[in-house]
């Protein structure tokens, strides 16, 4: 994968919010403001065709740790 990619940005933006909430979840009990945050999406929508029926909801909890690692991933991205 190059460097440079869109696709790298994206995982590493992903990589960077899972640590993220990862960390925040284990340092709630110390900072817990890492864990205040909102959830947004939609709820489950359905397609049915009679033949084959189709489901589609998406859903992404934003914290404030999260966020932060993303941040994170933004940076090391434009800077390696």
């Amino acid at each position: 994968m190059k460097k440079g990619s869109s696709t790298y940005l994206v995982l590493l933006i992903i990589i960077g919010s899972v640590i993220g909430s990862i960390l925040g979840k284990a340092f709630s009990n110390i900072l817990p403001i890492l864990n205040y945050g909102e959830t947004i999406g939609f709820g489950p929508t359905t397609l049915d065709l009679n033949i084959i029926t189709f489901t589609l909801g998406l859903s992404a909890n934003l914290t404030v740790s999260g966020i932060i690692g993303i941040i994170i991933a933004i940076i090391a991205y434009r800077k390696f």
